[in-house]
Order: structure tokens, then sequence, then C-alpha cells
């Protein structure tokens, strides 16, 4: 009973990655490529928490609270782009000032 949970548990976990793998690949908006990377690091706590039990939840806590952090200040550059180059394309996107 405990490994199918692991098992369904690590198969949401390769759905998500996949999900976020190509919201990363397929758009080139800097919002979309955030939010594909925000979805894979979701996919890794809950692979991590599904293998690891009651004793990783403190930990899984912190590394949220630091995604958290990581994505705000990753929006703020997006909006700093916007800013300068008035597209939020990868491709358009010829130079960065500060």
């Amino acid at each position: 009973m405990e490994l199918e949970m692991i098992q369904m548990n690590l198969f949401f976990a390769a759905i998500l990655l996949f999900f976020g793998l190509y919201a990363i690949m397929r758009k080139p908006n800097l919002i979309k490529i955030i939010i594909g990377l925000e979805i894979m690091a979701k996919a890794a706590l809950l692979s991590f928490i599904g293998s690891g039990g009651a004793s990783i939840q403190s930990v899984v806590i912190i590394v949220i609270a630091i995604d958290a952090i990581v994505a705000a200040i990753a929006l703020s550059i997006v909006v700093n782009v916007w800013k300068q180059n008035k597209t939020l394309d990868v491709g358009k996107i010829t130079r960065l000032r500060g």
C-alpha cells in the first residue's frame, strides 16, 4: 500500500515536471518561462515529500519560502525588462541595461 502511494506521488511529480518543461520550451514569453520553472520546482518538492516522509516537511516549507522569494525577484526583473524593451519575447530582447 505504501509503495503504491509513493509511486503515485512520483507519477504526479513527473507529470508536473513535464508540464513545466513544456512551458519553458514552447513559450518564448518570460512570464510563462518563470511559471514553468515554478511548476518544475513544485514537482521536485512533491517527489521529495513523497519519498521522504514526515521529517522532510520542515525542509520543504523552507524551500517553498525561498522559492517564493526567487519568484518575486524574477518577476521584478521581468518588469524591468518590460520597461526597457516593451516586450517580453525572449527572441526580441537584444540588450540588458541597468
